[in-house]
């Protein structure tokens, strides 16, 4: 058993107590308080149970260091061995039987430490400090986790103020990259995290420092409290300075000394610090990936630090806990690629590794860029986060100058689609201030970038949850397992979303990414293959079931055939031209078995025409439904013409001469009163549309992924309803926080003056057309007809012979007020606007556009009209 498994089992007893501490009741308060209603208030899971662990070793192991933690969970001399791999080593055991301290040679020896593979269970044994690893995958919130153990550290030193807790934290990482990304636990909503009496306090004293670029010191109180330091590696890491060719000696002498003097300073003030404890993110930098001069020098500031003040700990967090395929023992608790997919806190990867096959020296490079946009914007084009940021996807170069080479085609292939080149941005060692500011500000919803290149960048540390694909189509490196960490940058989940990540490879690259992700993940990776996010089954309960139908009048087009006689239809061949094909595969991560991880997927081959084309057959059927003419004749035409496929440059010359000869057809318009029905118990065939449960209710199940059920509303579960307006069904399920918002203040609306009002219902949510009628047809960008299903319809009672009027609202976020579907002069609300001038005075329709999580007061005034109205 590992040390990650029993600490798990150890702390679920732990939980189980209430996390009981005679010493420290506070911690039993704060962990509790993590959660209302069985509901995590803010946290992730996994970060959750990252922190129970921590605190357990905290607690109630006292924060013992590596020996003594593995000594005490594995008191038996074989399961201590076994949990440190060495069980097996013939080396170790020999010694053991020989009464030999195998540790002490593990820690001096180096030969023999290489001969047996053991160079990461070396590192561990030679730290004198308490030392963990939280090893959590991509995308899991490595950095609120850091920020969530500090605020409770300093909230236990708070109220046992002589007690072994921190009043201080220094958190590093390498790299600006990541250095940006730690300035999200600024953003942390500590109040979510520590209880009301403790968290005042905390606030009161906490000081958050960002150490800047050129700052000589760190600007913070010598010997003071509470200071929460965050700065690069480089900047307090004890280490030489190489001397440059143009430098004369007593040059290189004073910038030396410069340099240790500034390196000196802010070591010293960090060193003035007491109870401090460490926090290194993306460990892997200075804890297994790199035990060369780099780790020496960082273990040895790090040592520096515990030597002038004695730390309380370090806390390392990584996604990538190995080296050289051996896990590193130090790690408390994982939470691996696996589970982060199951959990929908990462995007799957199922049939997601799109590999292109190009034959050396091709000039096929311009063709499989065209593939890559047209297939991305395909698939992500529409699809934006929740607060509005635009998909986007990174292509990685290995050199600028591949990069130079490949920018003109990517820009080329954005225009085919109708997309400006202004959305492509660059980040490379080159870039311009501007440039990475953009590269910066890419969260930011109102960031144009689209298309990112990159060279060198965007790896770790990069967090762009808007990100849904990568591209690698040149030949890169493997070292220190960039292919592995670019190509995975897209995996980040975003709120909602149901489409797996993509990444594009050059098939050079396949191979590498296959010996990376083997590994890096090794064992995690046999499940991968059947990995999807977990979906959850619940059932929605009908409670009304005789609701009065709407009537609405709507116009419907009918197609009239003319009387005219037919006329056959003949097709000439358009001019021809060659194609050069391009194989693409696409790939599964799966399990790990001959040497392999990256399987090819059940789509398997297939090609791409480098001027693109369609079989006959499909074909056939575009220019058939399109003129309403027998598919089977066009099809025997086409295939007079060509063998398998049809050039698309052809197919716009197919069309103009089929157009020219069959104009058979006139579209005219009706005018007709429908009754909606708001829910449908049985289908068109007279069958029942839901089932009934063992106490007699009928229900419907539905299927989510798991924690998006974060916005269902349960009738049982909201606040005083006297009037029992709206859920014929229960729960809600809201697809988002400002429609679960906005119902919450509608129902406390009308429920202030209810005399005038029938009743109001969710409907946004019942997508199925056997189950209900309130749904409207509009033509799309696609030039093809979709259904809408409106979120609300507040209905007001009928007064006498004069029918009950209604008003339907939309409940779109702000971002979206331009989007040509959904937005304010979108396809939707142009056809909504028509059948409110058809119906008169009828009903009303308004789109709400919401800035946030929630509905401002403001947004209420037009349904406050209505609900006042006579």
């Amino acid at each position: 058993m590992n040390l990650f498994e029993i600490l798990a089992e150890k702390t679920k007893e732990w939980r189980d107590n209430n996390y009981e501490s005679n010493d420290f009741p506070a911690i039993s308060e704060i962990l509790l308080f993590a959660k209302e209603d069985g509901k995590l208030r803010f946290l992730r899971e996994p970060q959750f149970r990252a922190m129970e662990v921590y605190w357990y070793l905290r607690i109630k192991q006292k924060t013992p260091d590596f020996i003594t933690l593995y000594k005490t969970l594995f008191p038996k001399r074989s399961d201590f061995l076994q949990a440190l791999n060495i069980d097996k080593k013939q080396e170790v055991l020999q010694m053991i039987m020989d009464d030999e301290d195998y540790l002490e040679r593990i820690k001096t020896d180096d030969k023999f430490v290489n001969r047996n593979n053991l160079e990461s269970l070396k590192e561990s044994l030679e730290l004198n400090y308490p030392s963990y690893i939280l090893a959590l995958a991509m995308g899991a919130g490595k950095t609120i986790l850091i920020g969530s153990i500090i605020a409770t550290e300093f909230a236990m030193s708070i109220e046992y103020p002589d007690a072994n807790f921190m009043k201080n934290a220094l958190v590093f990482a390498p790299g600006t990259t990541i250095i940006e990304s730690l300035k999200e636990i600024a953003d942390i909503p500590f109040n979510k995290i520590i209880p009301p009496r403790l968290y005042r306090p905390f606030m009161a004293n906490i000081k958050l420092t960002y150490t800047k670029t050129g700052e000589k010191d760190i600007p913070v109180e010598q010997g003071g409290n509470y200071n929460l330091v965050v700065t690069n590696t480089e900047k307090i890491m004890l280490r030489k300075i190489r001397k440059s060719k143009t430098q004369t000696q007593l040059e290189f002498e004073e910038k030396e000394k410069q340099e240790q003097l500034h390196a000196n300073l802010r070591l010293q003030k960090i060193a003035s610090l007491p109870n401090l404890g460490i926090f290194s993110d993306e460990a892997h930098h200075t804890y297994g990936q790199k035990l060369g001069e780099e780790l020496k020098r960082v273990r040895s500031t790090i040592n520096y630090l515990h030597e002038k003040k004695e730390i309380i700990c370090v806390v390392n967090t990584t996604g990538t806990p190995y080296y050289k395929s051996q896990t590193l023992k130090d790690v408390i608790f994982w939470y691996g690629i696996a589970e982060g997919i199951q959990d929908n806190i990462l995007k799957s990867l199922e049939n997601g590794i799109r590999s292109y096959s190009i034959k050396k020296n091709s000039e096929s490079t311009k063709e499989m860029i065209e593939d890559i946009i047209q297939h991305f914007w395909d698939k992500y084009g529409a699809i934006k986060t929740i607060d509005g940021c635009n998909s986007k996807i990174a292509f990685y170069f290995p050199t600028e100058d591949a990069l130079l080479e490949g920018r003109p085609h990517i820009e080329t292939a954005l225009a085919k689609i109708g997309q400006p080149t202004t959305i492509v941005l660059k980040n490379t060692q080159t870039s311009k201030k501007e440039e990475i500011d953009s590269f910066n500000t890419l969260n930011d919803p109102k960031a144009i970038h689209r298309v990112i290149l990159l060279v060198g960048k965007g790896t770790e540390g990069w967090n762009c949850p808007s990100l849904f694909a990568t591209a690698l189509i040149r030949k890169l490196s493997g070292a220190n397992n960039f292919l592995l960490q670019a190509s995975t940058r897209c995996l980040r989940q975003i709120a909602n979303n149901k489409l797996n990540a993509t990444i594009y490879l050059d098939g050079n690259n396949v191979a590498t990414l296959d010996n990376e992700l083997k590994e890096t993940y090794g064992s995690s990776l046999r499940e991968l293959n059947e990995k999807k996010a977990e979906m959850v089954t619940s059932r929605l309960f009908i409670i009304k079931t005789e609701i009065p139908k709407l009537l609405i009048k709507k116009v419907i087009q009918k197609v009239v055939k003319n009387e005219n006689e037919n006329k056959p239809v003949t097709l000439k061949m358009p001019t021809d031209s060659k194609v050069e094909q391009i194989s693409i595969t696409t790939y599964n991560p799966n399990i790990v078995n001959e040497a392999k991880v990256l399987y090819q997927s059940a789509e398997g081959n297939k090609t791409i025409s480098v001027n693109h084309s369609v079989d006959v057959y499909s074909a056939s059927l575009i220019i058939a439904e399109n003129y309403y003419l027998d598919q089977f004749d066009i099809l025997k035409k086409l295939k007079k013409l060509y063998t398998e496929e049809v050039p698309h440059n052809h197919l716009l010359q197919l069309f103009e001469q089929v157009e020219s000869q069959v104009c058979n057809y006139t579209l005219t318009t009706e005018e007709i009163e429908e009754a909606l029905a708001i829910i449908r118990l049985t289908n068109f065939d007279g069958d029942n549309n839901f089932k009934t449960d063992e106490e007699g209710r009928l229900y419907t199940e539905i299927r989510y992924t798991k924690g998006n059920d974060t916005n269902f509303l349960d009738k049982e579960k909201t606040e005083a309803n006297a009037n029992n307006f709206g859920f014929h069904y229960t729960p809600y399920n809201f697809d988002s926080g400002p429609e679960k918002d906005f119902y919450i203040n509608l129902l406390n609306m009308i429920n202030e003056k209810p005399e005038d009002i029938e009743d109001i219902y969710f409907t946004g949510a019942l997508t199925d057309p056997n189950k209900t009628d309130f749904y409207f047809e509009y033509k799309g960008n696609d030039n093809q007809f979709h259904n809408y299903y409106p979120d609300f319809v507040i209905r007001k009672k009928q007064r006498g012979k004069k029918e009950g009027k209604f008003y339907i609202v939309e409940i779109k976020a702000e971002n979206e007020r331009d989007d040509s579907i959904v937005g304010e002069k979108g396809m939707k609300k142009l056809k909504m606007d028509e059948l409110e001038k058809i119906n008169k005075n009828r009903f009303k329709y308004e789109i709400v556009f919401a800035p946030s999580n929630t509905v401002p007061a403001d947004k209420y005034n037009n349904v406050k009209e209505f609900l006042k109205a006579e």
